[in-house]
């Protein structure tokens, strides 16, 4: 599939800002959430000096955004199990 629509991405946003974190890694995973929906809202520098910050987990979650968008496939927020749930 082609690039996402902005109403796609504007919907997708919206379901990851529903998505609330659960358990112990409860943190990480808002860590990744935040860091996707920037990535869909505003696009991240990956060659600022702040993307060498970012986790190895949070850069996966970036990539992961940027394929959605670009590709296609699983949704960024889709498959969370039990680290998060839609509120």
């Amino acid at each position: 599939m082609a690039d996402r629509t902005p109403d796609e991405i504007k919907a997708e946003i919206e379901a990851l800002r529903r998505l609330v974190p659960h358990g112990p890694f409860r943190y990480r995973t808002e860590q990744k959430l935040t860091v996707a929906i920037e990535e869909l809202t505003h696009g991240v520098d990956q060659t600022a000096p702040e993307w060498e910050e970012l986790s190895d987990e949070q850069r996966d979650m970036v990539q992961n955004a940027i394929s959605w968008r670009e590709q296609g496939g699983d949704a960024p927020s889709s498959g969370w199990g039990d680290l998060a749930v839609k509120h």
